[in-house]
């Protein structure tokens, strides 16, 4: 069968103030493909992803749509009709002039319970119309698939009646795609779908993504998800679009095949360039060489220039040797109730010994009590009451508040407060975190979440922390940021606890997974493919 174009980039060119964003982005979508959109923050993925819905102009180039195109589109932040609505009104709206006959329609049906007379005669008239207009469009049919469409997107009966604002960041998102799945767009674009879900919903999202028949194209810093969901993967890279048929992991394969080769050709030209300005400035001044250099000078300037390769994937290897400098056993904790207010969130009766060797990864749905049970834990090590730190315990708390950084001073002088190391050491550390040149000097207060994160847990780990307990390291980072925290961390060779959503971060960083459900913790040894794998026969 057929995939024919629906949607057609070409040769757009857009630019923010001075700054060129796209010099050439270029692509088509078929109607059947499931893009993913990828760059670094700032490159311009949401963009890209408004210029295709027209809620932003470009500068030059044309986009070619199909005449019968409907695009359904889903922001970070699901827009709705009214957050006012019950789930119900919400989900009726899906479509605007239907939404409108059932409204008018509950009205008249209301005025005819105290109607009478010749009034009453006025309103059975309005009536009439309205329910000839309901049955012609189907209402009925409408309302009930309405209802389906609600209980498929994992609400039950009883949520009908809870207004929008209620809901919580996940709820949100799948009423918003219940929306658009009424809709039945041609082309889903949706950005950053995947925030402030919990694991549960976004592996529900996944499967729902991956059964769309539909072209989609998307935006998103899973990339788990992005290798479930999609199939072509769109590089944003020195404001052009590289094109890459395979899903995230696979582009990550053949982009450092690319590198490589323009990482050789960058550094063969360079070389080239620098003899042959070496022989300019040698001879400039020679009249027996003056007709060598002018030709040399005319070929320069003629010769096509290699763009020096962007490279996100700075490593380094940071020698801790905390693991050596710590008691084997490094927590106990026995017999734990975890609860807010009145209600019981966890509850672990007898004893757990966490050792040095540590990565602990504590997983569940939002709002079982992941980030209470880190709090009670600490709290309970300062109470002595059923908790108990190794007396060399350092604790390093990442919150998502980032309370330990002063915002008055830069990056540089936040690390310079806790560690003795040299300057070109700390900038060598920051720039893992993709921190470079200039940006050290950059005011905390100026800085994005993303980038907020990433100095905290810098500040922890260059510091004195020898156990590091992290409420969502990752929440606000692109992917590149995310790939470089999992290698900042894993340099770290002292016990971790984190909270996560992110089963890249979860797999790459964990040798135990804690889910806490149904007020229970269950442990698993191993990272998060093994928790995966085991909860497949349950």
């Amino acid at each position: 069968m057929e995939n024919q174009n629906i949607l057609s980039l070409k040769n757009i060119k857009k630019y923010i103030g001075l700054r060129e964003l796209f010099s050439d982005a270029s692509f088509n979508v078929h109607e059947r493909d499931k893009i993913a959109i990828v760059g670094q923050n700032g490159k311009g993925k949401t963009t890209l992803l408004k210029i295709i819905l027209g809620a932003v102009e470009f500068d030059e180039g044309e986009i070619d749509k199909s005449k019968s195109l409907r695009i359904g589109y889903l922001s970070q932040n699901s827009d709705f009709a009214d957050l006012e609505n019950t789930l119900e009104e919400e989900i009726l709206s899906a479509d605007d002039s239907m939404y409108e006959i059932i409204k008018r329609k509950t009205e008249i049906e209301n005025l005819l319970e105290s109607a009478e007379g010749e009034k009453l005669e006025q309103i059975l008239k309005d009536y009439e119309d309205i329910v000839e207009k309901y049955e012609t469009r189907n209402g009925y049919e409408y309302e009930a698939g309405t209802e389906k469409t609600l209980r498929d997107f994992r609400f039950k009966d009883k949520d009908f009646a809870r207004k929008v604002k209620s809901l919580s960041g996940g709820e949100k998102t799948r009423l918003g795609l219940a929306k658009l799945a009424l809709q039945d767009p041609d082309l889903l674009i949706l950005d950053e779908p995947t925030n402030h879900l919990d694991l549960e919903t976004i592996v529900w999202l996944e499967n729902f993504l991956f059964e769309w028949s539909k072209a989609i194209v998307l935006v998103s810093h899973d990339r788990y998800f992005l290798d479930k969901v999609c199939d072509k993967t769109f590089e944003i890279y020195n404001g052009k679009i590289r094109k890459f048929h395979t899903n995230y992991s696979g582009y990550l394969e053949e982009r450092d095949k690319i590198m490589e080769i323009e990482e050789e050709q960058y550094s063969r030209q360079q070389k080239y360039l620098g003899k042959q300005e070496k022989f300019i400035e040698k001879f400039r001044y020679k009249p027996t060489k003056s007709s060598a250099v002018q030709s040399r000078i005319k070929m320069l300037d003629k010769i096509e220039k290699v763009e020096k390769p962007e490279d996100d994937t700075k490593q380094m290897r940071i020698n801790y040797n905390i693991k050596n400098r710590l008691p084997s056993r490094v927590m106990d904790m026995e017999d734990i109730i975890v609860s807010h207010g009145d209600k019981l969130l966890v509850e672990i009766g007898g004893k757990i010994e966490i050792y040095n060797d540590a990565k602990i990864g504590i997983i569940g749905s939002n709002g079982a009590g992941k980030t209470s049970f880190i709090k009670t834990m600490m709290q309970k090590a300062e109470e002595r009451n059923g908790v108990e730190f190794a007396h060399k315990i350092r604790i390093g708390y990442y919150a998502q508040s980032h309370e330990n950084l002063d915002y008055k001073k830069d990056i540089l002088e936040n690390i310079r407060e806790v560690c003795d190391l040299s300057d070109e050491k700390i900038r060598n550390a920051l720039g893992c975190l993709l921190f470079t040149g200039d940006d050290v000097y950059k005011k905390v207060a100026d800085l994005s979440g993303g980038e907020k994160a990433k100095v905290s847990i810098a500040k922890l780990i260059l510091g004195e922390s020898n156990f590091l307990i992290l409420d969502e390291p990752t929440n606000h980072l692109d992917i590149e940021s995310r790939q470089a925290m999992v290698n900042f961390l894993k340099t770290f060779d002292g016990p971790i606890m984190l909270i996560s959503h992110d089963r890249f971060v979860l797999n790459e960083v964990c040798n135990q997974i804690w889910e806490i459900k149904y007020q229970k913790l269950n442990r698993i040894l191993g990272n998060y493919d093994r928790y995966a794998d085991m909860m497949k026969g349950y």
